[in-house]
């Protein structure tokens, strides 16, 4: 017993490591959609999906010319700006929030990035055209 409480260490942090490298690395795999192309707005963000949450820098936060993808571990998943119905951005309790309300079934319904420049992505959707609904918290600042 001794013995195996002496090796919880050798045990837990590699498998703590493992799962970071797992989030980080992977979110930042290009999808076989962007390859060979810029994007026009990029961050490691945080996320809620389907109440599965990942802060910053887990999630790649991605904006194209036509299309917003968002990347986390083996997950990839691509927005065309014609399948958002709008976009939500709201004061969270420590973030802004980027909520995506989109139609597609393999996106969690769910989707919400959290932004370190959420000014910036929400001026660059509307200028796609986006809806935007922005519900700030009044009590914010």
């Amino acid at each position: 017993m001794e013995l195996l409480l002496n090796l919880i260490p050798f045990i837990v942090i590699p498998g703590v490591l493992g799962v970071f490298a797992y989030y980080y690395f992977g979110g930042k795999k290009v999808h076989p959609s962007e390859e060979n192309q810029t994007p026009l707005f990029q961050e490691q963000a945080g996320g809620r999906f389907d109440g599965f949450n990942l802060t910053i820098p887990f999630v790649r936060h991605s904006i194209y010319e036509n299309y917003v993808v968002i990347a986390y571990g083996k997950s990839h998943f691509k927005l065309n700006f014609d399948q958002v119905s709008k976009v939500e951005v709201k004061r969270h309790l420590f973030s802004k929030g980027i909520t995506y309300h989109h139609n597609l079934n393999n996106v969690p319904f769910d989707c919400i990035v959290w932004s370190k420049k959420p000014d910036e992505v929400e001026k660059l959707l509307k200028n796609k055209g986006i809806k935007l609904v922005n519900k700030h918290n009044p009590r914010s600042t």
